[in-house]
């Protein structure tokens, strides 16, 4: 054997060698974009569940407050000022983590499906009587990006489940 057939049968392995680093590589990126995706699901519905531990730590007057505000018969200006200001800021807070999850879903993080289902659950907040006046000054204070506010009003309505079983159509 010369040199010139050992050379050759060395670049073939060599050859052979980056196409199965190759392989293994895409497979390992494939296993970890899983569990990243699976990761920002868990931490999206994680972060909601938190906010219905608080939801079921406020006390009576502020879950009266809440139904109030999702009642679509109710006089908008129904709530006290400090219930107005707790009801506002759990919103807040739900809407702020809400963009969060819109941006893990623009980035392909989050199960398209779950996004459907939060922005329309969002969407379907801001119509309410008692929200329409608080997205309207959440708008004003610009406190969601500009792709997030478009995502939430331009998603389909749900029925918005209330605490105490009742369902309100938005």
């Amino acid at each position: 054997m010369n040199w010139e057939a050992i050379g050759a049968i060395g670049e073939i392995i060599g050859a052979l060698a980056v196409v199965v680093s190759i392989l293994y590589l895409s497979i390992q990126i494939r296993s970890n974009t899983r569990a990243t995706k699976a990761s920002a699901s868990f931490d999206a519905t994680h972060s909601w569940a938190l906010s219905n531990e608080q939801a079921h730590q406020m006390s009576a007057e502020d879950i009266a407050d809440l139904n109030a505000s999702y009642d679509v018969d109710a006089d908008p200006n129904v709530l006290s000022e400090v219930g107005r200001f707790r009801v506002e800021a759990f919103h807040r807070a739900l809407f702020q983590k809400l963009e969060g999850q819109y941006f893990l879903y623009k980035y392909g993080y989050l199960e398209p499906d779950l996004w459907r289902k939060r922005s329309a659950w969002a969407h379907g907040v801001i119509v309410l009587p008692f929200y329409k006046n608080w997205w309207a000054y959440e708008l004003k204070q610009s406190v969601y990006s500009d792709e997030f506010v478009e995502a939430v009003m331009s998603a389909e309505s749900v029925k918005v489940s209330v605490p105490g079983g009742r369902r309100n159509d938005a």
